[in-house]
């Protein structure tokens, strides 16, 4: 077992925050590493990807370790951009604690807010590190209490900046800054412990708060509980307050106690590595796994086997013989498991996962038309390792599409195509993804009879629910007119039946229900109902017509109020829904709904009317019903269940549709 405490560290931030500088600060000033390594000159460990090297942020989730005062940290690095946001929320499942990046230049930014949403659901233990301060026109005031009143956050000091020589700025520890630190952040962190301790309360309103080693013991102690965050501030780049970093860590994050008896592991991450082919990386919670053994797939609700066990090393593997409770390690397994999946018999499901199916759609072609079923390999191998691509290969019209969640996105999946597979992509522009809903009740009536041997008879019964409401399927039928073998195959099929509507996506917020039909006792068999339900369902769903349903965003954005005009200007362009406007000293607050079609690009127009100074956060936020258009609406891929004939055919295996 291993000799040291184990933890599993969360680095996250917004873009441009300097969170790989910190990483590989950390590495360096534990010993892990010889040399610092710079995310400018590419030599950084945790960006092991040449995209990230290039463009200077994280896009994968990955982990290296490294020890300090006898505890082995397990740092995991996550992307800082909103488009890789389904990488970070696959890893803050199996972290213990978190480290907070902010720019103390330009302070909390939107994915910031969006961050420490998911920190405080998860109640993960968070150190916020204030990076940055050396550059010039930092207001550590400023940014230290933006952040408490932005955030809701109870702030306590560790150290603070002495910034009094602009040119060599140096750090000042807690118990010595009495003299230095400035009154403001001083004074709240002392107010913020007040409010928390009673004891210290009492000492409060006496104005008996000179021993800060005192003040300074009691803040740790309340940072362990929660009620506290412990602030460090700090510069990677001049290796301030990484030390103070490392000791926090190994003083104020809670260690896991609680580890199970028996192996079970969760699946965060799944790469294709060059020579070691596809790897699925796990934490173990529990017991010891070694390579050969057999273990419980939930997903696959089969046993699959471990072929070999890596750990992460310096930004390579090392291959080794098992792993134990607490730790991080890449497996090779005998069958294929996706991101989020569970190892073993215990629940290890993640209650708290905020991943969002994306919304925007892109089609891609090859350049090289040789290069064909070459693309359609790769993003086949793309979409195991990001499930939510939800790659479809429409090979019928030869026609490849997947889903995303921003630009940045695209330009990052064309290069990896090129550095990894020499493929020339070309990504057609994003469009929205709307979904369907029926516009009022109908009959889908469907006879499935001929070519015999085959028989299914129904009639289903459209009808539309409230928005938000989803699916539900209930049958009127008797079983001795449909037997419930049948029945449980129309259930099988209506999901499937309602991945394309009428006008092309996928069909939410009604109820289906069986209210006749028939089986026969000699023609009958199975699969019947299975190939007969897409047609009764898309056949009721013709006769009701379908509305489409536009997702939204819920937007909050905060700015200096001379910009105020302007950016109502943009709202009123964009046809945004305004719910409140807050005016708070230079500030305004704005709160309302707009649509993801209207709203697409308008992050990169706001940073430009506001100089890159105002707040957007823009939240997923459900749909609403639009206007039926040709531009919106898209054909049916594939063979349609409406085109009863060749959908029989092609079921029966007389063609195949997907043939390359």
């Amino acid at each position: 077992m291993p000799s040291k405490t184990v933890l599993t560290i969360g680095i996250l931030a917004h873009v441009d925050a300097g969170k790989t500088s910190i990483t590989e600060s950390l590495l360096h000033h534990s010993g892990a590493t010889k040399s610092l390594g710079s995310v400018d000159k590419g030599s950084a460990i945790t960006d092991g990807l040449s995209m990230e090297k290039s463009r200077g942020i994280s896009i994968k989730a990955s982990s290296v370790n490294f020890s300090w005062n006898n505890n082995l940290f397990q740092l995991v690095d996550t992307p800082g951009h909103i488009d890789f946001s389904a990488e970070v929320d696959r890893s803050l499942s199996i972290l213990d604690g978190v480290i907070l990046v902010v720019s103390a230049k330009e302070g909390v930014q939107a994915h910031t807010l969006n961050l420490w949403e998911s920190l405080i659901e998860r109640k993960l233990p968070v150190i916020i590190f204030f990076n940055k301060i050396d550059r010039a026109g930092v207001d550590i005031e400023r940014v230290f209490l933006d952040f408490e009143k932005d955030l809701g956050a109870k702030l306590f000091a560790l150290n603070y900046p002495d910034l009094s020589d602009p040119d060599e700025p140096k750090l000042l520890s807690f118990t010595n800054s009495g003299n230095h630190m400035d009154s403001a952040i001083l004074d709240k962190s002392l107010e913020n412990l007040a409010e928390c301790d009673e004891a210290f309360l009492a000492q409060y309103l006496d104005g008996e708060t000179s021993d800060l080693g005192q003040v300074l013991e009691k803040g740790k102690q309340t940072i362990k509980t929660g009620a506290l965050y412990g602030a460090i501030f700090g510069s990677a780049k001049l290796g301030l307050g990484i030390e103070e970093l490392l000791n926090s860590l190994s003083s104020l994050i809670p260690q896991e106690k609680n580890y199970l008896s028996t192996a079970a592991a969760k699946v965060f991450k799944v790469a294709f590595h060059e020579k070691k082919g596809r790897l699925a990386y796990i934490k173990l919670y529990g017991g010891i796994l070694k390579s050969k053994d057999v273990i419980r797939s939930q997903e696959l609700d089969k046993d699959i086997k471990i072929n070999q066990i890596f750990k992460p090393h310096l930004g390579d593997l090392v291959q080794v013989s098992e792993l134990h409770h607490g730790e991080i390690g890449a497996i090779t397994t005998s069958d294929i498991v996706l991101s989020g999946g569970v190892l073993g018999s215990e629940n290890l499901t993640d209650p708290y996962s905020k991943i969002s199916k994306a919304i925007l759609g892109v089609q891609v072609i090859a350049k090289d038309e040789k290069d064909y079923q070459k693309l359609g390999e790769a993003l086949e191998i793309l979409n195991i390792e990001d499930p939510l691509l939800d790659f479809n290969w429409f090979k019928e019209e030869k026609e490849f599409h997947l889903k995303i969640l921003g630009p940045i996105q695209t330009e990052v999946l064309k290069e990896n195509l090129e550095q990894r597979w020499a493929i020339e992509a070309e990504f057609h522009k994003p469009k929205v993804i709307y979904k369907e809903t029926p516009s009022k009740s109908a009959e889908g009536y469907v006879r499935y009879w001929m070519p015999k041997p085959c028989w299914a008879i129904m009639t289903f019964l459209i009808e539309p629910a409230p928005l938000g409401s989803g699916v539900s399927f209930t049958s009127k039928v008797r079983t001795s007119d449909i037997s419930n073998k049948y029945i449980n195959e129309v259930k099988r099929a209506i999901p499937w039946s309602l991945k394309q509507g009428i006008h092309g996506y996928e069909v939410t917020d009604l109820s289906i229900t069986l209210i006749e039909g028939s089986e026969h006792t000699v023609h009958s068999n199975p699969g019947d109902f299975l190939l007969a339900t897409p047609m009764g369902v898309l056949r009721g769903l013709e006769n009701a017509g379908t509305d489409l349903l536009e997702p939204m965003y819920a937007f909050e954005i905060k700015a200096n109020q001379d910009l105020l005009g302007p950016v109502s200007s943009d709202l009123n362009q964009m046809n945004a829904q305004v719910d409140s406007t807050v005016f708070n000293a230079d500030f305004f607050i704005i709160e309302g709904r707009v649509s993801v079609a209207n709203a697409m690009n308008y992050s990169i127009k706001f940073n430009a009317t506001t100089s890159g100074k105002g707040r957007l956060k823009l939240k997923l936020d459900g749909y609403k019903k639009t206007t039926t258009t040709d531009d919106k609406i898209r054909a049916y891929k594939g063979v349609s269940p409406l085109d009863e004939s060749q959908w029989i055919l092609h079921m029966r295996g007389a063609f195949k549709a997907d043939e390359r």
